[in-house]
């Protein structure tokens, strides 16, 4: 790749804020949103140069810190959104939300998907992270997986099969390796009527809104539920913590385990916030979370 190629293809300077559900976040130095067919040469040539490398899909479950990044964001919340199938499989580029590929597999009569219809990220981010539901039902990405077309941090193009991903709670080998998923391969599952997969899709988004602070900036669920306990935000309610704050940095009366943007807070408020969350619930139950939200960088 030659060096011209940074400035042809990339965008500099770019603010992320607007990039974010939290709505946090400085410039990215290089911003990019990405294809197919450039993107191994894009991460060879970074990989090659020591440039730093960051993926964003939609921005949820993100917390981009004020001074910005310092290498290439590639963004794929307009880019590889392609849903497609073919005999026993759904096929879903990386940018693709995962709502979406819910209905499209509503539309195909197929159940099993309908859980993904209330989590706002890409089908690229849900894969690394195993995102999923544990609120009513257990029901995680790699029950639908099949398999992944990833693109490695220097450029190589590899597929991995369900079984060598190293799937955990919320995490996954592709995380671990900061792999970019090009595509995901879906099983088709079991034929349902698709007007009872709608109705199942209405009832979760209908729990979702009934539950959680949707109307205001915030990244999602801060923390991860332990594991073998209760959820983190039963102990984090518990510890009296809801509506404490720090700066623009707020735990939401509504969720506790949601942390709300008032509209003047910066990164460091809501990592002292986070920091303040665990100091106290550790105080009181002896139980140390995790933290579900990611820090870039």
């Amino acid at each position: 790749m030659k060096e011209k190629w940074v400035f042809t293809l990339f965008r500099q300077n770019v603010s992320l804020a607007a990039f974010t559900t939290l709505k946090i976040g400085g410039d990215a130095k290089y911003f990019w949103e990405p294809d197919a067919v450039q993107l191994p040469e894009v991460l060879k040539y970074c990989s090659q140069n020591k440039t730093p490398v960051y993926y964003l899909g939609r921005g949820s479950n993100v917390l981009i810190d004020d001074a910005g990044l310092p290498g290439l964001l590639i963004c794929t919340r307009k880019a590889l959104l392609n849903i497609t199938h073919r005999k026993n499989l759904i096929i879903a580029e990386g940018g693709a939300p995962m709502p979406y590929l819910a209905k499209y597999a509503a539309r195909l009569g197929i159940s099993g998907y309908e859980f993904l219809v209330g989590i706002p990220g890409t089908v690229g981010a849900g894969v690394a992270t195993n995102a999923g539901l544990s609120a009513g039902f257990q029901r995680e990405i790699k029950d639908v997986l099949h398999s992944v077309d990833v693109v490695t941090q220097d450029g190589h193009l590899q597929t991995f099969n369900k079984e060598e991903l190293n799937f955990r709670y919320r995490g996954s080998c592709i995380l671990d390796n900061n792999f970019f998923v090009l595509r995901a391969y879906f099983i088709l599952g079991q034929q349902a009527s698709s007007a009872k997969i709608y109705q199942q899709m209405a009832w979760l988004l209908s729990e979702r809104h009934r539950k959680q602070p949707l109307s205001k900036a915030t990244a999602g669920s801060t923390f991860k539920n332990p594991y073998g306990g209760r959820s983190a935000g039963w102990y984090i309610d518990q510890a009296g913590l809801k509506g404490y704050r720090i700066g623009g940095a707020v735990v939401s009366l509504k969720h506790a385990n949601w942390i709300e943007n008032n509209g003047t807070a910066t990164a460091p408020d809501v990592k002292q916030l986070v920091k303040y969350i665990r100091q106290k619930v550790y105080s009181k139950f002896s139980v140390s979370l995790k933290r579900e939200i990611l820090y870039l960088p």
